[in-house]
């Protein structure tokens, strides 16, 4: 085996070793921490209504797809 496997080996598994880290690391922080949105996040997830928050994002869906995709 040349220097340039054992190299390329090395940084596959170690990539793999840090990834299985932070994943581990960020699910024993709970469901927030693993959210895309965490750092914009105003609302807690389970104190949401999601039934409320899907309703107004129905209602401004169509105006701005209509003023998005609207051409002349």
């Amino acid at each position: 085996m040349s220097f340039f496997d054992l190299l390329i080996g090395f940084i596959v598994f170690g990539y793999a070793a840090f990834s299985l880290y932070r994943y581990t690391r960020k699910a024993k922080g709970g469901k927030c921490a693993t959210c895309e949105i965490e750092p914009t996040c105003t609302t807690a997830c389970d104190a949401a209504d999601w039934d409320k928050i899907i309703a107004e994002a129905l209602q401004k869906e169509p105006s701005t797809m209509n003023a998005t995709t609207k051409k002349d």
